[in-house]
Formats: structure tokens, C-alpha cells, sequence
């Protein structure tokens, strides 16, 4: 067993802080925003889970989104809480289910089903363009796929965007791609503090 050393924090005035960026705009890099699974976990859930009790793991968690893999960690879809919504449990209730024994699969969004950016056109992107090519998604979060080993490397949530630009959105509630940009073409259409270059 290792020994720890403690020291009294009577002394200490200062907090540690991480380099952050101030000034972050429309014109910062879209990498700004990205959540790369090469430096944090991606959440993983497998196919199997009951559905009402995923969405319980989800909200205790503070997790808007869940990566389905299998027991290989093959990437098989996402589920989101939105995806696991009272409406969606009606919908497939009225389809015959028994809302009990539906699972994640039976809710998720399939890996078939989902488009995502590249990687190298992310990097190449910067904040704007990106809230602009998904003015028509109406979902939180946007994959990106690294296509030099063809892996999900991480995601994009429109709530980051939110954080990172200081926008006065309510971040407790989920801000789709579609909903941040009718926003910024609005509500922040004239913004110079959001035109940094």
C-alpha cells in the first residue's frame, strides 16, 4: 500500500483553473465543441437494458445520450432521452409492446439510421458552418466519425455550443442543432460578441 501525504489547507488562497479559451465565437474551430472519445469515455449502454430503467440510469446520471454497443463494443445505435421520452413509450405500447420488457434497442436510433460529420471536415470547420449544415437536426448530438480507422471518435452536443458561446439558453432542458440556430438567427443575429475571429 502506497502512503499519502495530507497538508492543511490553511494557507492556501488559490484555485487551480484549466487554460480555457475566452474568447470562443461562430469563428472559433468546430473542434472547440467536440467531445473527443480519444481523451474522455464515451457512455456506453448495452442493447438490453429495460428501456424505463435506462431512462432512469439517464436522468440520475445528468446523460442526455447513451452509445448501444454490444457485449464487443461493436457501436450499434444511440439512445437519447429524448428517444426514451413518454411519447415513445405510448407509441410503441399502441404498437402491441408491453412498456415493461421494452429495452434500448426496441427505442434507439440505429446506426443505419444515423448521419454523422467526419472527423477531418470537423477539423477543418469552424462553429458557425457547423451549427449551419444542421439547421434541419432536430437532435442534441452529432456523431463524428473518424474515417481513418472508421470509428465513432466522438460527438457534438448543441448544448456545449450553448456553454461555450455563453448564449442565454436554459442548458437543463435538451437545445437541438434545428432549435441553436433558429436562436442565433434571431435572438443573436446582430451579436459582434459572437463574431470572434
Amino acid at each position: 500500500m502506497k502512503t499519502l501525504t495530507y497538508t492543511t489547507t490553511k494557507d492556501i488562497n488559490d484555485l487551480s483553473w484549466p487554460n480555457i479559451e475566452e474568447n470562443v465565437g461562430l469563428y472559433t474551430s468546430a473542434l472547440r465543441v467536440f467531445t473527443d472519445f480519444k481523451t474522455v469515455s464515451p457512455r456506453l449502454i448495452e442493447p438490453t437494458v429495460r428501456a424505463d430503467v435506462l431512462a432512469d440510469i439517464m436522468k440520475k446520471e445528468h446523460v442526455r445520450m447513451k452509445l448501444v454497443v454490444d457485449s464487443q463494443n461493436h457501436f450499434l445505435g444511440v439512445v437519447s432521452l429524448e428517444d426514451l421520452s413518454d411519447e415513445a413509450f405510448v407509441k410503441h405500447v399502441a404498437e402491441g409492446y408491453v412498456r415493461s420488457e421494452l429495452l434500448a434497442i426496441d427505442l434507439m436510433r440505429s446506426k443505419e439510421d444515423i448521419l454523422a460529420v467526419s472527423y477531418k471536415s470537423l477539423s477543418n470547420s469552424d462553429i458557425e458552418s457547423l451549427i449551419v449544415s444542421q439547421k434541419h437536426n432536430t437532435y442534441q448530438h452529432l456523431l463524428v466519425v473518424d474515417e481513418s480507422d472508421m470509428s465513432i471518435r466522438g460527438l457534438v452536443s448543441a448544448n456545449d455550443i450553448v456553454r461555450q458561446l455563453k448564449l442565454n439558453i436554459d442548458v437543463a432542458t435538451s437545445t437541438s442543432f434545428a432549435k441553436l440556430n433558429d436562436i442565433l438567427e434571431h435572438e443573436y443575429a446582430n451579436s459582434k460578441r459572437l463574431r470572434v475571429a
